[in-house]
């Protein structure tokens, strides 16, 4: 008597393993993205904590440099924005988003050296339908820093 696996044993096992398989790249995934969406909140959060030292300092959030009103200005102008933190001494480096490089957007609105500032930045694990525990915002409409409407936007609002 020959002793061995049949060919239906063998394709059950290597379908099994494929299911595992795919399981597992599933969730490493989501994992990444996750880990992705803790930086970005981790990066603003001491990005607005060193905005609110240089409003300290300066009775005024930093300017507005990188022009309007296109989301790579919006972007550009976060860089030039938090390059000054950096000249200030408010903040080591610029952060940047881990997988877009345009991720980031900063804009300073209302008159005056007291005018208010917002940090835009979208999250991958959100669903658009969100409102609430992240501080949803429509950002560069009316509106901007409502935590009523749902969107997968990431804002940090710093009002005047």
């Amino acid at each position: 008597m020959k002793r061995g696996f049949t060919l239906i044993e063998l394709l059950v096992v290597v379908g099994i393993i494929g299911l595992l398989a795919s399981v597992i790249v599933a969730s490493t995934q989501s994992a990444r993205m996750r880990s992705r969406d803790a930086k970005r909140m981790s990066d603003f959060k001491a990005v607005s904590t060193a905005m609110q030292l240089y409003y300290d300092k300066y009775n005024a959030y930093p300017p507005n440099l990188g022009g309007c009103c296109t989301a790579q200005n919006h972007s550009d102008s976060f860089r030039t924005m938090v390059a000054t933190l950096v000249t200030e001494g408010f903040i080591p480096n610029v952060p940047s988003d881990p997988s877009d490089p345009t991720g980031y957007r900063y804009y300073r609105y209302g008159p005056g050296p007291g005018a208010g500032a917002l940090l835009v930045t979208y999250l991958e694990t959100v669903d658009s339908t969100t409102v609430g525990p992240y501080n949803s915002c429509r950002p560069f409409t009316a509106n901007w820093c409502s935590s009523t409407v749902p969107s997968k936007a990431y804002c940090i609002c710093h009002h005047y």
